[in-house]
C-alpha cells in the first residue's frame, strides 16, 4: 500500500487511517503477516499490532499487540528529491519496533511455509550492515507466538 498506518513520524501523520479502519479487521482475520508501505520518507517497523477497536465514538485509539495481526513496515526511504522525513514523534510509541530517518532498502528472503527473513540496510553504511531485522512466521502455518522482535 502506499501510506502507512502505522506510522510515527510526523511527516503524512495518519493518512492511511481512512483505508485502515476499512481493511485492518481483514488483515488481522485472514493472519497477514506483513504489510509494505512508503509515502513516508524514512524507515519503521511496528511490532505486531491492530487497532480494530477504534472507532470515533468509542475514542478508543491505542494499538493493541495481536499475534494474529501483520508487522507493518514503512519502507519510503528509497531516496527522493524532497529529502529524509525526519520528524519522528517522541517518546517512540509502543508499537513501534524500529525507527531511522535515513535512505535505506530492504531484503526479504522467504525460507519454507513457516518463515521468512526480513532485514534493513541503510544506504550510507559502506559494508553490508544490516540495520533491523526480524524473522517472520507464518500464522497460519505457525500458530504460535513468535520469538521477540530483534534488531
Amino acid at each position: 500500500m502506499h501510506s502507512p498506518w502505522y506510522n510515527s513520524n510526523n511527516y503524512h501523520y495518519m493518512e492511511g487511517e481512512t483505508m485502515r479502519v476499512q481493511f485492518e479487521s481483514w488483515f488481522t482475520k485472514y493472519k497477514v503477516d506483513i504489510v509494505f508501505a512508503g509515502h513516508v520518507h524514512a524507515y519503521e517497523r511496528s511490532k505486531r499490532v491492530s487497532n480494530v477497536a477504534y472507532n470515533i465514538v468509542n475514542g478508543e485509539c491505542t494499538p493493541l499487540f495481536d499475534q494474529s495481526s501483520p508487522v507493518y513496515l514503512n519502507v519510503g526511504d528509497g531516496g527522493n528529491i524532497e529529502g529524509l522525513a525526519d520528524n519522528f514523534t517522541e517518546p517512540q510509541p509502543q508499537y513501534s519496533a524500529f525507527r531511522e530517518a535515513s535512505f535505506g532498502h530492504a531484503i526479504l528472503a522467504i525460507k519454507n511455509k513457516t518463515r521468512a527473513h526480513y532485514h534493513w540496510h541503510r544506504n550510507q553504511d559502506r559494508e553490508a550492515v544490516v540495520g533491523d531485522s526480524q524473522w517472520l512466521y507464518n500464522r497460519y502455518w505457525y500458530p504460535h507466538d513468535e520469538p521477540t522482535s530483534q534488531r
